[in-house]
């Protein structure tokens, strides 16, 4: 694999954002007192900033041409060999969003003190050998599976790399939904108000929906599997289901290729949310939600273990 051109993609530190754009006064004051929690605010800005330079120069030293962009203005990533997304889990993630093109997604923890980074490939250090390898090919990015959202046939957000949460707006609130796994060719007219054969009914906090990359997170926290990493199916799990006489059939399963979910929202204020809290979209009674594969995978260079 060829590296000439890089975009390094970044997020912004909390102590960014409160401090030095929006000048909390609340922050500025616990800073003074040196409230420990605070100090942490600004000990993670420098050691993300420190990260930036740090692997701005390695590219540099190695002549490869870099180009560092805030995650926010990132539109495409078409012209560039290789896209490294530098913070964590959470920026990877938004930067996996905006990649559409085939182009190779590499992760830099740039505070793994503070941040788990389970998806980054290593740290700023790491970064020399990670390309070598990548040159080598004794790494190679893997294609992972990616989820396509449909609300009444319309696709939102664009592809979702971790999972799906739908639920009731209120996190206290039940979430009665109907739900059927069907040919994903028989999606969009698949509804359980006039084609309610294939469709189960179903109560409870929720429901996850994840890929072989998400399994570990939520889906696995709430009780379901860990899949391989280069599985193709996706797979559900209905949270905190509603038993009553009878165990809810079906509560947990997968999607395979080919298939789809089609869940149908039975609540006045129903909620989907895809990859975190951000990207959240409110659904109306009756409204139909596909989550099948999406058709571009992502391709991914993971931490080698």
């Amino acid at each position: 694999m060829r590296v000439e051109r890089v975009l390094v993609v970044y997020r912004k530190s909390l102590y960014q954002i409160y401090v030095k754009e929006h000048n909390e006064s609340a922050v500025k004051h616990a800073l003074r007192q040196r409230d420990t929690v605070a100090l942490g605010l600004k000990e993670a800005h420098e050691a993300h900033a420190a990260t930036l330079a740090s692997v701005e120069s390695t590219l540099r030293r190695l002549r490869i041409q870099v180009v560092s962009r805030w995650r926010a203005h990132v539109r495409s990533t078409r012209s560039f060999d290789l896209v490294i997304s530098l913070g964590g889990d959470g920026t990877l993630l938004d930067t996996s969003h905006r990649i559409l093109d085939g182009t190779p997604l590499l992760g830099i923890n740039s505070d793994p003190q503070r941040s788990v980074g389970a998806l980054c490939a290593g740290t700023a250090g790491d970064l020399p050998a990670l390309l070598d390898a990548l040159a080598s090919r004794k790494l190679r990015p893997r294609s992972v599976t990616r989820i396509r959202i449909r609300i009444d046939g319309r696709e939102v957000f664009g592809p979702t790399l971790d999972d799906v949460l739908f639920a009731h707006s209120s996190p206290a609130g039940l979430t009665r939904f109907d739900l059927a796994v069907v040919p994903a060719q028989r999606a969009l007219g698949a509804h359980s108000g006039h084609d309610g054969g294939a469709f189960q009914r179903a109560r409870g906090s929720g429901i996850w929906v994840a890929t072989a990359i998400g399994s570990t997170a939520a889906i696995h926290s709430a009780g379901g599997r860990i899949m391989p990493v280069g599985a193709r199916r996706l797979q559900y799990l209905v949270r905190e289901p509603y038993t009553g006489p009878e165990p809810l059939p079906g509560a947990r399963g997968y999607v395979s290729p080919g298939q789809a979910l089609v869940l149908i929202n039975r609540l006045r204020r129903g909620a989907l949310w895809a990859d975190g809290a951000h990207r959240r979209i409110a659904l109306t009674y009756s409204q139909q939600a596909i989550l099948d594969q999406h058709p571009a995978p992502l391709n991914l260079v993971l931490p080698r273990r």
